[in-house]
């Protein structure tokens, strides 16, 4: 969709993301939600009653319809719309999109959109389990449970199984995996991305860059939290970068293949080298929520609003679900068509890392479409500039929205980028893109 009106993207600000199981476990993914709420409200100068509707983006829910609960929470008026999308990895991208539609229809002028998600708080269908060490994984909590359990009746890990639906499509990492064998997608190449992520992302952090967009939060024995916790974990890595080959592999077996490949891009899978996805190639399991104001001109103008951005377009699109990351080439494509741009002219582009063969492989697919030198890009750093997912974390609802806060960060560190592409891939073959201006 091409946005013909200036809407407004205002007063950023996020939690640092934490591991899986750390810093901020004892948060669900509504308390982070609300916790964000609170700093963008204090960071915008808004009134409650300014705020027009709230949306969240989130992939799994403690709460019936989180939005409402964090407004609830937020004190927020009581007459105000909330809506909770739950697109997986692009939820936070939907949940803006959708407080854009909602200004272009004339729904409301001022929305505060959040993303959020604890995957700490994801149960086995055990609630709490990942809280004790005795039951953090499926493992050990299947060793405290009786041995046989009636026919039918099985534990699950809806962590596991929001990887992969079971249905339709492997787990992400194996669809990371089948991209990188069929884009010939060498391992070296892989681990040069993610080491750039860590490496650009450790620097920003230590330099302080990323300081006005996180908020600080406590941890459950009260000690603060100031920065991306994988971030902090990584100096040993960024200073021995050897360490990225030896990495524990996650996937050993390339060959799979699958209708759908070959029926949409006519080839089949190559076997062009051994194994590629690693536990450093990938994106951490995190915990965190990101928040921004969405708001028309008009009311950003006459509430006092500092406009950091506008939304220019933005395009969601799906592709087989086992091809999952190249759904950011074609939403990208689809999106530049749409707004009547080129990549070309893109100044600054932050891809979701979920790994780093889903982000290669879209970029290979836009370079072999338009002849977009992504490797040059990627070099001069014109893609992900300050690190991306792999090493800052990725809390799925709350990856859409921090894209965006990167892409802020963009406009701030190089006064010439005038546009900056975001976009991201999610499990079951979705994805978007979004283009933002300077405002």
């Amino acid at each position: 969709m091409k946005v013909n009106q200036k809407v407004v993207l205002s007063s950023p600000a996020r939690t640092p993301f934490a591991q899986i199981g750390k810093a901020l476990a004892q948060y669900q993914g509504h308390h982070l939600g609300k916790l964000v709420g609170e700093e963008v409200m204090k960071r915008s100068g808004l009134k409650t009653t300014d705020i027009d509707g709230v949306i969240v983006g989130e992939g799994f829910s403690n709460a019936p319809n989180s939005a409402r609960v964090i407004a609830n929470l937020l004190n927020l008026p009581l007459e105000i719309p909330c809506l909770t999308v739950a697109n997986n990895c692009v939820s936070g991208m939907e949940a803006v999109a959708e407080a854009t539609r909602r200004i272009l229809l004339g729904e409301g002028q001022v929305y505060l959109v959040i993303g959020e998600e604890s995957q700490t708080s994801m149960p086995f269908v055990v609630k709490n389990a990942r809280l004790n060490k005795k039951t953090n994984s499926l493992d050990s909590l299947l060793k405290l449970l009786p041995n046989e359990l009636p026919e039918g009746v099985e534990v699950r890990d809806t962590l596991e199984d929001g990887l992969g639906d079971g249905e339709t499509s492997y787990g992400m990492q194996v669809t990371a995996e089948i991209l990188a064998q069929n884009y010939a997608i060498p391992r070296e190449t892989q681990d040069k991305v993610a080491y750039e992520s860590f490496k650009r992302a450790y620097e920003a952090t230590q330099e302080g860059r990323y300081k006005p967009f996180i908020m600080e939060v406590k941890d459950d024995e009260g000690n603060p939290l100031q920065a991306d916790e994988a971030v902090l974990l990584r100096e040993g890595l960024v200073k021995n970068p050897t360490r990225m080959g030896r990495a524990m592999l996650m996937f050993d077996n390339p060959g799979m293949k699958f209708d759908a490949w070959k029926e949409k891009y006519g080839k089949d899978l190559k076997k062009s080298h051994g194994p590629t996805v690693s536990i450093f190639n990938a994106s951490p399991r995190s915990d965190g929520a990101a928040g921004i104001i969405v708001a028309s001109e008009e009311a950003a103008k006459k509430l006092g609003l500092k406009a950091e951005a506008y939304v220019s377009g933005f395009h969601m699109k799906g592709v087989a679900p086992n091809l999952m990351g190249l759904g950011q080439a074609e939403s990208t494509l689809a999106l530049l068509q749409e707004i009547g741009e080129k990549i070309e002219n893109i100044d600054v582009i932050e891809i979701h890392e979920a790994f780093a063969a889903t982000a290669v492989a879209a970029l290979e697919e836009i370079k072999i479409r338009t002849g977009f030198d992504w490797e040059k890009n990627f070099d001069a750093k014109k893609i992900n500039p300050n690190g991306g997912s792999i090493a800052i974390g990725h809390p799925f609802g709350a990856t859409g929205v921090r894209l965006l806060h990167n892409a802020i960060m963009d406009f701030h560190e190089n006064k010439d980028a005038k546009k900056v592409l975001i976009t991201a891939c999610a499990h079951g073959g979705v994805a978007g893109s979004m283009v933002v201006e300077r405002a």
